[in-house]
């Protein structure tokens, strides 16, 4: 049996921990090493190429892959890349069809009114005084114009009454089927009947005007005045009016 003295013991002791040392060096060298080898970024790198496709690997939007075989991807433009005879993908034009517009047709001429389709009435209002009223009605069944003012003659007189153009209307009357349109006719003027060929009359002859004012047309209206209507040689009539009280505010 051996034997060890202290200083034998302590070398003992000491090659012992050497030893132990020496084994954990190595083992924690080689985690090391297993740890290094598993953080490695190239093995990371080769890992990522076999779990996820690569750039070149993505589809194409413009044509096929390089070398691929399958069918060619669409253009931009719609077309798949398909030979010249294979029918268009494109969808059919459509055609808009306008059709031809007719020249604008003028619409039936409107008749002017005379005496064979408008009646005629003359009374004496209360107001004003010295005047005469007139009231011209559509008796037709279409409507007519009625142009400026109207030729008055009373009794056989060779001059038709004077026309005041300052009521002349800038657009035509045109009288519906059982419309009116008025005038008044003033009798006297400034000047006395001395003066100016006062006298009576009875009957008056209404003509009516022409679209162009330079005559009267149709057939014409002969009517019994009021009893005892008095004018004078400064009479005068205004132009047609549509409203009554135009007429009468003359």
């Amino acid at each position: 049996m051996r034997i060890l003295t202290g200083t034998t013991r302590a070398h003992h002791v000491r090659r012992t921990t050497l030893a132990a040392a020496v084994l954990a060096a190595a083992l924690s060298t080689t985690a090391c090493g297993i740890t290094e080898v598993s953080k490695d970024p190239s093995a990371t790198a080769t890992t990522s190429a076999t779990t996820a496709p690569t750039a070149s690997a993505a589809p194409s939007t413009t044509g096929p892959a390089a070398g691929g075989t399958g069918s060619p991807a669409p253009s931009a433009s719609g077309t798949t890349g398909a030979p010249t005879s294979a029918p268009s993908a494109a969808a059919p034009a459509t055609v808009t069809v306008t059709a031809a517009r007719k020249p604008a047709g003028r619409g039936a001429a409107v008749a002017t009114c005379t005496g064979a389709n408008t009646r005629v009435v003359v009374n004496r209002p209360a107001r004003p005084i010295n005047h005469l009223l007139l009231t011209a009605t559509n008796k037709g069944s279409a409507s007519c114009d009625l142009h400026g003012a109207p030729y008055l003659r009373f009794d056989q007189d060779q001059a038709a009454t004077a026309i005041d153009d300052s009521t002349r209307r800038q657009s035509v009357i045109r009288l519906a089927p059982g419309q009116a349109a008025y005038a008044s006719v003033v009798l006297m003027g400034e000047r006395t009947g001395d003066e100016a060929n006062g006298r009576t009359a009875s009957r008056l002859g209404v003509h009516f005007a022409t679209a162009d004012g330079t005559g009267s047309v149709g057939p014409s209206v002969r009517l019994k005045l009021p009893s005892g209507t008095y004018l004078t040689d400064d009479a005068r009539v205004m132009h047609w009016a549509e409203s009554l009280d135009d007429a009468l505010a003359y």
